[in-house]
């Protein structure tokens, strides 16, 4: 685990409670998941950026679902793919919110095709449709008219998600098999402030407040935490395997997702041989405010690794 200190002095409040009980507790605050912009653009050889607004990447008779392409101009060869993954507690947000716009364009200057979605939200649509509309953005991303139209490789997508989008981005990541260059895989993901578990215990223990246990029945579709059998599919974790993408899991150690969220998912990674990285910050920022200028290097640095 890789550790990252406070800029200014301050001293980290640990937590020591079982993990379980501290799931529902991580999403109290899911209301104000839409966090503050990211860090700073790199002062020097950032790449021009062109950005293409609202393009519909899926649609039925009831909704059409668009996106963000933020891309590099100057590329000389198709280039890896990241889908970002705004957060808003499942229930509001859309992919000019809460950071996401500011990564999309970020993520640009560096050299890589972004894309910022939107995605379906809760009460209204419950798990998976979520996921399901990340795995279609993918697969749009994928097709060969998008290939040649963004100039992408596509045997190389990945995802950032922040808050509720690092669930949905932990969640297709480790949904299905094999590999990772086809249909809906991610070939790696970065986790901001991401919840790896949601079992019903997980609701009941901790003291949770009663909006917190509202987000998630919304999000798991459940009208009580006691009756709530589709937490565990939902639940990132549970679908682990060892055909799964390299993972980012970034944290802060006093913020509203316990860090022992993060340290479990690196923990199940690692036993499936699955390469896994934990970078815990001393901050109480959350989301894509965890974006530190050295955060934003880690990030790059595990992205140019993995994908």
């Amino acid at each position: 685990m890789h550790v990252i200190p406070p800029a200014t002095p301050g001293r980290a409040r640990r937590r020591g409670a079982p993990l379980i009980a501290l799931v529902a507790i991580t999403l109290s605050a899911a209301l104000n998941a839409c966090s503050p912009a990211p860090a700073e653009r790199p002062d020097s050889g950032a790449a021009d950026v062109e950005i293409q607004e609202g393009l519909t990447y899926w649609s039925d008779d009831e909704v059409d679902l668009k996106l963000d392409a933020c891309l590099p101009t100057d590329a000389e060869e198709p280039t890896r793919a990241v889908v970002i993954v705004h957060g808003g507690g499942f229930t509001e947000g859309d992919r000019a919110s809460g950071g996401a716009r500011e990564l999309c364009e970020l993520t640009a200057e560096l050299g890589q095709a972004a894309f910022s979605i939107d995605y379906r939200l809760a009460p209204e649509y419950t798990f998976p449709a979520q996921v399901d509309d990340l795995a279609n953005a993918v697969r749009w991303l994928r097709e060969p008219a998008q290939v040649e139209r963004f100039g992408i490789d596509p045997a190389r997508i990945g995802a950032i998600g922040s808050s509720a989008g690092a669930i949905i981005a932990q969640s297709l990541a480790t949904r299905g098999e094999g590999p990772l260059d086809t249909g809906e895989r991610l070939a790696a993901v970065v986790s901001l402030s991401g919840v790896s578990v949601m079992s019903p215990e997980g609701l009941e223990l901790g003291e949770p407040s009663e909006q917190a246990v509202e987000l998630v029945l919304n999000y798991l579709g459940c009208s009580s935490a006691a009756d709530c059998p589709q937490s565990v599919p939902a639940s990132p974790i549970t679908g682990v395997d060892p055909s799964d993408p390299p993972m980012l899991l970034v944290n802060g150690t006093d913020e509203l997702v316990p860090e022992e969220q993060a340290a479990a998912m690196a923990a199940a990674l690692e036993a499936a041989d699955v390469p896994a990285e934990l970078l815990v910050v001393d901050t109480q920022r959350h989301g894509t405010a965890l974006l530190s200028t050295e955060v934003r290097e880690e990030v790059r640095s595990f992205l140019g690794d993995h994908l």
